[in-house]
């Protein structure tokens, strides 16, 4: 009797844990979470019909991070120099205002990057995140490749150094 209400109770709080992103973040090797959010135009972006492409960038950002503001222009930079051999980035806007925050920032600093906007942070708790900027690397199998919390210019050098390999090897 006590093992058919334990486990009941058990599912309950992995349930509970797990949405609010306390158990489970994604790691290298991992399926790459799904996400269905709108970019910056309000046009939806299903991870189904981005995943297995090409390798991916999901990089999780705020407009309001400092160290996401310094991180943007290397990971343009990775943009510009592997968009065209099938590199492709998605920058997840975490602002709890949104497209009210988000619109009027990068009007004042245009980016060629895509940007989706994850203001109720459903992608964010899918990917575990609880730090920012995080950046995923997700291959063309739809595999994290390689994960990195916060900015750090040795993880861009890394980051470069796994697109040399993959897309020009």
């Amino acid at each position: 009797m006590k093992f058919r209400i334990a486990v009941p109770v058990l599912m309950s709080l992995v349930l509970i844990l797990s949405s609010a992103g306390v158990l489970f973040a994604a790691e290298e090797g991992e399926d790459a979470p799904a996400f269905v959010l709108t970019d910056i135009d309000r046009n939806y972006v299903f991870s189904k019909k981005v995943y297995g492409t090409g390798w991916l960038l999901v990089d999780f950002y705020a407009t309001w991070c400092e160290n996401c503001n310094e991180e943007l222009p290397h990971v343009e930079d990775l943009y510009a120099e592997f968009g065209d051999k099938g590199f492709n980035v998605l920058l997840m806007a975490t602002d709890a205002e949104g497209l009210d925050v988000v619109v009027p920032f990068f009007k004042q600093r245009p980016t060629t990057l895509k940007i989706l906007i994850d203001k109720y942070q459903k992608a964010t708790e899918s990917f575990g995140v609880d730090a920012l900027p995080t950046m995923f690397l997700v291959d063309p199998d739809g595999k994290i490749a390689f994960k990195t919390i916060g900015y750090h210019e040795e993880d861009i050098s890394e980051l470069r150094q796994v697109l040399l390999d993959k897309l020009n090897g």
